[in-house]
């Protein structure tokens, strides 16, 4: 290896462009010996270890008076990383994708896996010293699933029937019927962490993760800071963390190269080209399952009509989409949530294709002249230019499309669900289970399509009790062709969590279980000034 090329890396290391584990990786590829690289970067002024302090400002692209750290309620990004900073939950995810220990410590399911028990983790503490117990977890995952709770997760966590203690530290928990998926379903969902037993919306909060909170103000911005007796060892570099929602995308971007903010947790398309660029910039742009669509309410008109649903699903020239709006970092989509890298993904339903003709064909049918679509980019960063290139193509169609801009502040309350037809956007998921039952199944607080089919939801069950890999494509198969006919998901393409870091932020790693580096960051990051 040459002198410039090894010169060209340590200056990637510098600049935020490339962090110590990608370096020492490529070095080692390319001759270098294991024992020299960290004498390299030493030489070159790269710290070798982590550097402990210093305080990082996160930058989400949600702010509204909405924002909660209780589990039961949380819908948006800015939620969503706060939650990662001061929870944890029974199992994680790591970045392949594989269920690691969390606060649980080892977990085993018997009975055809209906009944499943967790030893949990011993010494952990919540933020105001109280002692970690099974009790906590019961009533954590109580509160998703009891009479009244309107919690995004009571569809996944209603099979539960029964939980109980097997002393303070073993949780035996028994489902209606079996799941394999169940501790996967438990290390995804942000929302099933836990919180101390008897904490209510309103109390200081409290939870067992590396953060604890020192300042709230929904709608503005939230200060955690290091939590000294964090049971995990080793990690929670950084004493102190801002997380601030600044909506407007361009603004955020702006904020990183100021150095207002030192995360972008959401990188619009366009301007990763730029902010990659930029030495004060690092931009890690990570495959994953995460999705824009538009949704039609089938319980209403004008959506309720197919034929609408279906011109809708053919205005639009996809891979435009993906090539234009985002610049590459994404996949096609056709209309069903379960992304290419699930090994459940069908690939042989037909694609939803842009074909005017057919569009036509079924808007005519309709009698309608024209039909409004509400978007904000609070939905998703891509919603407004993808809603103007769809109002353009359809105009192949013949059909008229007006897009009502609405509100970004309080957008999950005054427009999702409340609307026929508006824009959304969904983060990963890591099981075709998970996706399709708390988006499609019938009666889920976020089935936002309002669509209820009796044989797909005997088919989500059917996915759950199955082992055999064939057997269950099959069935996913039949669940996903029913959603892409009938269904009032209109999703164009699957998206990569682009995100970015200022330079003084070090090992910062993406996740395709999602955005935020799955949480991971948190515990990971350091600063070098």
């Amino acid at each position: 290896m040459s002198k410039q090329q090894l010169d060209w890396m340590i200056d990637q290391v510098k600049a935020g462009r490339m962090n110590r584990r990608e370096f020492m990786g490529r070095a080692s590829a390319l001759g270098v010996a294991t024992t020299a690289i960290g004498g390299l970067l030493t030489n070159a002024g790269v710290a070798q270890e982590p550097v402990k302090g210093g305080e990082v400002t996160v930058g989400s692209e949600y702010s509204g008076a909405e924002e909660t750290f209780d589990p039961t309620k949380m819908t948006n990004s800015s939620d969503i990383q706060r939650a990662y900073q001061v929870y944890n939950r029974l199992t994680n995810l790591d970045r392949d994708m594989n269920v690691v220990p969390n606060l649980a410590t080892e977990w085993e399911g018997t009975n055809g896996a209906s009944e499943w028990t967790f030893k949990l983790r011993e010494g952990v503490e919540f933020h105001d010293g109280k002692p970690f117990t099974v009790d906590d977890v019961i009533y954590s995952i109580n509160e998703h699933i009891k009479e009244g709770s309107e919690s995004p997760s009571k569809p996944v966590l209603q099979p539960i029937v029964e939980m109980k203690a097997d002393g303070p530290h073993v949780l035996k928990i028994t489902l209606d019927s079996g799941n394999a998926d169940f501790p996967t379903i438990l290390a995804h969902d942000y929302h099933t962490s836990i919180v101390a037993e008897g904490w209510k919306d309103g109390d200081p909060v409290n939870g067992t993760g590396p953060y604890k909170v020192t300042d709230f103000n929904p709608g503005r911005e939230s200060v955690t800071e290091k939590f000294d007796n964090y049971w995990k060892t080793g990690v929670g570099h950084v004493n102190t963390f801002i997380t601030r929602g600044i909506p407007d995308n361009a603004a955020r971007a702006s904020a990183l190269r100021t150095g207002d903010i030192d995360i972008d947790i959401n990188v619009e398309p366009r301007v990763a080209g730029l902010l990659d660029q930029d030495p004060n910039a690092n931009v890690i742009s990570t495959p994953s399952g995460s999705w824009f669509a538009w949704i039609m309410a089938v319980d209403r008109a004008p959506t309720n009509d197919l034929n609408l649903r279906l011109a809708m699903k053919h205005s639009v020239d996809r891979q435009y989409l993906v090539d234009n709006v985002l610049q590459g970092h994404g996949i096609v989509g056709n209309d069903f949530p379960v992304n290419p890298g699930l090994p459940t993904y069908s690939w042989d339903i037909p694609q939803h294709d842009y074909d005017p003709d057919k569009a036509k064909w079924h808007w005519d049918k309709t009698g309608l002249s024209s039909v409004e679509i509400a978007v904000s980019n609070a939905a998703n960063p891509n919603a407004i230019d993808c809603s103007m290139i769809l109002q353009e193509q359809a105009r192949e169609a013949g059909i008229n499309i007006d897009i009502n801009r609405v509100p970004d502040d309080g957008y999950w309350s005054h427009t999702w669900m409340q609307v026929p037809f508006c824009a959304t956007g969904w983060n990963s998921r890591p099981t075709a289970d998970l996706i399709l039952t708390i988006a499609h199944q019938c009666g889920g607080s976020w089935n936002e399509t309002f669509w209820c089919n009796e044989r797909f939801d005997e088919l989500l069950v059917m996915g759950r009790l199955e082992t055999d890999p064939d057997k269950r494509l099959e069935i996913y198969h039949e669940a996903c062709t029913l959603l892409h006919d009938d269904g009032g998901l209109f999703q164009p393409f699957f998206t990569n969590y682009i995100e970015a870091t200022s330079a003084r932020v070090q090992d910062y790693h993406g996740s395709s279980a999602f955005a935020g580096g799955a949480g991971w960051p948190y515990e990971e990051i350091w600063v070098d000034d």
